[in-house]
């Protein structure tokens, strides 16, 4: 398979970039302001760094996810399948659906649902497939009466938490001019052309990815100094900064935590009193 070293870099250079930006911070204190007791010591027996930490973990794991839907799409190419649209407008209670993959070799429609790994508890296991139905039913809805091969894909072989659930709710369903599928690891490559390289491939690319992501491993901030807090600051909506410069006790011990060290605090209140003062004064004077 010949992949074009131009484009991949182009895929891997979108995500493979470093979490150190405005946006992650900004999502970050957005997520401290509406629930300030996950993230101070004092009502916490972990440590904050810990806690930061962990956010940027949970934002990597969907990072990572999208850029494995996006290598496949890409492969899918490569194979010689047509990709369609992924997303497929709202489903009966006005809900947006988009699937992971969907694509035709001229015969059938076919869709993917992609997972990391099947490790699911009860609630959202039950979730995940009545949403896998949910979009076999609007496939079959825009793509009228051309036959579908409708698979759910968890892509890491070694978690098999609810096979047994997934094949038995896969062979209670009858779908017309449908058929369902569970796969596991290679086993979904296997069904594809030049499946067996595709895969070789896409763990290569995978380990890439990883191994450079490695490099690009989250410096943890000082908030009371570091610009990029600063900027976050700058950024933050009215009603998050109100509330996070309140007299209310969790928004004070959240302040304490974060801020005891530095002036970005103080630097930040400075220059959007000075914001707020230049708009008042502007349409004050365009009132007159």
């Amino acid at each position: 398979m010949v992949i074009d070293e131009d484009e991949l870099y182009d895929l891997l250079s979108r995500y493979i970039k470093t979490e150190n930006d405005d946006v992650f911070f900004l999502n970050l204190l957005k997520r401290m302001i509406e629930n300030p007791s996950r993230y101070c010591v004092t009502f916490r027996n972990q440590d904050l760094n810990k806690r930061i930490s962990q956010n940027f973990e949970q934002s990597n794991e969907i990072k990572f996810g999208n850029f494995s839907e996006d290598i496949i799409t890409y492969l899918l190419t490569k194979m010689g399948y047509i990709n369609f649209n992924k997303n497929l407008g709202k489903d009966e209670n006005g809900d947006l659906l988009n699937v992971d993959q969907l694509y035709t070799d001229g015969n059938k429609i076919y869709l993917v649902e992609m997972k990391m790994r099947d490790d699911h508890d009860s609630t959202k296991k039950r979730g995940q497939f009545d949403n896998f139905i949910k979009k076999i039913n609007l496939v079959k809805k825009i793509y009228l009466n051309i036959p579908l091969d409708a698979s759910m894909w968890f892509v890491d072989d070694t978690m098999m938490k609810n096979r047994k659930y997934y094949l038995e709710m896969i062979h209670n369903q009858h779908i017309e001019n449908a058929t369902l599928n569970l796969y596991y690891g290679k086993d979904y490559f296997l069904t594809l052309n030049d499946g067996e390289k595709a895969w070789d491939c896409f763990v290569d690319i995978l380990q890439i990815y990883k191994t450079t992501k490695r490099d690009k491993d989250l410096d943890l901030p000082d908030f009371g100094n570091d610009e990029r807090i600063l900027n976050a600051l700058l950024k933050l909506p009215e009603g998050y900064w109100n509330k996070l410069m309140s007299n209310e006790r969790p928004y004070i011990m959240l302040r304490n935590e974060l801020f005891s060290k530095g002036n970005n605090l103080k630097r930040a209140l400075e220059y959007r009193n000075n914001i707020n003062t230049r708009f008042h004064k502007i349409n004050k004077e365009e009132g007159r």
